[in-house]
């Protein structure tokens, strides 16, 4: 009988432990939102490289890369205002699109709601005068991209960034 109380108690441990490492991964992370300041960005997870690119023209653009918890990475980009302007990623699963988004996601939902694609497996292409986003993949390998055509900084080559113009 003492052993079986033994064996129950350790179960009850690793039930315990299970849970709150579970609870610890489903906590929400801060994203550098699109319209946001990029200094946020680095909240979002383990920095993988922060750097000044030349993006076309004479427009200096900082991209701040991060990988979040569940694999996703980001591609933070931000103007000479430190404010992200378009993001891009890729990784095993969609990353919180709302969060992601920030305050254009209602804009993006409204574009997909007036939009329905035809299949679930479709690609996302929302262009709006707000926000313009593509994303598509499969199980295990994601990837899209996401702007505020109001914030692109002029001169700005979207596809040297990455992000889909």
């Amino acid at each position: 009988m003492a052993e079986h109380f033994v064996g129950g108690s350790f179960c009850f441990r690793s039930a315990l432990a299970c849970c709150a490492l579970a609870l610890a991964a489903a906590a929400p992370s801060a994203r550098a939102a699109l319209g946001q300041p990029a200094s946020s960005a680095l909240a979002d997870g383990r920095p993988v490289a922060a750097q000044a690119l030349r993006a076309g023209g004479a427009s200096q653009v900082t991209e701040t890369t991060v990988v979040d918890a569940t694999g996703v990475t980001l591609h933070e980009y931000s103007g000479a205002d430190g404010v992200v302007f378009a993001i891009a990623w890729a990784g095993g699963t969609i990353p919180d699109l709302q969060q992601v988004l920030g305050s254009y996601f209602p804009a993006y939902r409204a574009w997909r709601e007036a939009h329905p694609a035809p299949s679930y497996r479709s690609p996302v292409r929302v262009r709006s005068p707000q926000i313009v986003a593509h994303a598509a993949g499969h199980m295990r390998a994601y990837a899209g991209s996401a702007y505020v055509p109001a914030l692109v900084p002029a001169g700005v080559d979207l596809a040297s960034l990455g992000v889909q113009p």
